[in-house]
């Protein structure tokens, strides 16, 4: 430490006289005793100031600039990466749990003989009795569901990328969008021609399998999609547009805003057809029950089917995390790993500077310098940094979110302030214990060996 003390820089006394004078309302001529007087007052204030030792943890860190800024840097990637991939995670998770709950409905129901969490299933494994039963089902001396919107649930790939998509049938293709409405575009098969026809070759009685080809499909509405907003832009797809999907071209024919239950919808007959061969079958049951009716009373009612199982649609956020929760453990893990290699990087450049400082720290020791003020100048050095990492990654975080959206625009990367303060708190206490070995090889400096030796 070539600088072990620094005092503030102050002006001379002939300097401020001479600003003084230099005023628009010059002050007497000072006497000789007044400008001793100055001058014993400022002398007094910077030896106090320099006893105090206030800027010398800040005066060692400016005079290893380099390695300072390096230790700072990994702070704020550690910080960093800490906010947005944990915000990443979660968001992401958490934006399609809001696009369930946003479904105008209070109940999910699903064949018992399926899994406990349907938040990857799929398949025709419900009827219309079902259906129907849900309808009729009575509580008192009224039928429970105000309305019941069965639903087709199939994986399937669209520009590459992976995606649920739902059937639906096009009057009940509001209940699932949430506040939205088609923005562009149209509904699609508006008339039903297409599930009427579809019914009609099913219902039809013949020896031979029903061979439906695409260009009969097409040309009655069953091939229309509509999808998302964020779904478009990521994948550049507008109204009119052709995309293949499940081994046949569907047509774009709207856009729905970013919210919807699903980013794609198909006919609900389509649906049926296309990924189960045949018609009245469906994945799910989503039931919006009349005002009065208690979930709890509706729920019980509906066990009494044996063999059908219901959720309300709130628990679906759960069921999501008990699935897919187990990429916190990985994101967090990862966050620790290198806030730690962040810290050990402070360890090392705290160390280094102690080393280079023995002569100075055995100086100050030999003046009558406690244990406690080193101590208190090597924390306050790793505090110094990790604060300023820490801030910096901070303030980095919101635009490494934004990029990883623009890049990637299906993400959702969340900014909590949660996050915020758990990644300070995580860097203030790395910090502090990343300063202890420094410390306290600072505060065993050998005096009479340091000095004898240089």
């Amino acid at each position: 430490m070539n600088q072990p003390i620094r005092s503030a820089t102050l002006p001379s006394a002939g300097l401020f006289f001479k600003l003084a004078s230099d005023s628009t309302i010059a002050p007497p001529p000072p006497t000789i005793a007044a400008k001793k007087k100055f001058l014993t007052f400022f002398f007094n204030w910077q030896l106090e100031i320099g006893n105090r030792m206030i800027p010398l943890p800040l005066a060692n860190i400016l005079h290893h600039k380099v390695p300072s800024a390096l230790s700072a840097l990994g702070v704020a990637i550690g910080v960093c990466m800490m906010i947005t991939l944990s915000g990443l995670a979660r968001g992401s998770l958490g934006e399609v749990a809001d696009r369930w709950e946003a479904v105008d409905a209070d109940l999910i129901i699903y064949p018992s003989n399926w899994s406990d969490n349907i938040t990857t299933i799929s398949g025709g494994g419900m009827s219309d009795k079902d259906a129907e039963k849900i309808k009729n089902l009575a509580i008192g001396d009224n039928t429970a569901a105000e309305y019941v919107v069965p639903i087709y649930l199939q994986r399937i790939s669209i520009v590459g990328i992976e995606h649920n998509v739902v059937g639906v049938r096009p009057e009940d293709l509001r209940y699932l969008l949430g506040e939205g409405r088609i923005t562009e575009g149209r509904v699609f098969d508006p008339k039903n021609a297409c599930a009427n026809w579809l019914k009609e070759k099913f219902s039809t009685p013949s020896e031979k399998i029903v061979d439906i080809s695409e260009a009969e499909l097409a040309d009655h509405g069953g091939l229309e999609m509509i999808i998302d907003s964020r779904l478009a832009r990521a994948s550049g797809l507008k109204v009119g547009d052709e995309v293949y999907s499940a081994a046949r071209n569907f047509t774009i024919v709207g856009i729905v805003p970013a919210g919807a239950m699903v980013r794609v919808f198909i006919p609900l007959a389509t649906a049926e057809h296309l990924f189960y061969g045949g018609m009245g079958r469906y994945t799910l049951l989503m039931v919006k029950l009349r005002e009065g009716v208690s979930i709890g009373a509706a729920t019980e009612a509906i066990r009494r089917q044996k063999h059908l199982k219901v959720i309300a649609v709130g628990e679906y956020r759960a069921m999501l995390e008990d699935r897919f929760g187990v990429m916190y453990i990985y994101v967090d893990t990862v966050n620790t790993i290198t806030l730690i290699v962040a810290m050990l990087f402070i360890m090392v450049t705290l160390y280094t500077m102690v080393i280079q400082r023995r002569r100075e720290i055995a100086i100050l020791r030999s003046m009558g310098a406690p244990r406690m003020l080193i101590l208190k100048e090597v924390m306050g050095e790793s505090l110094i940094l990790t604060i300023c990492g820490a801030a910096i990654g901070i303030a980095l975080a919101p635009a490494a979110g934004a990029g990883i959206e623009a890049v990637k625009p299906l993400l959702t990367v969340q900014i909590t302030t949660q996050w915020i303060l758990i990644a300070a708190a995580a860097a203030v206490i790395g910090g502090s214990l990343a300063a202890i070995y420094p410390a306290w090889q600072a505060m065993n400096v050998d005096v009479a060996e340091t000095l004898s030796l240089e």
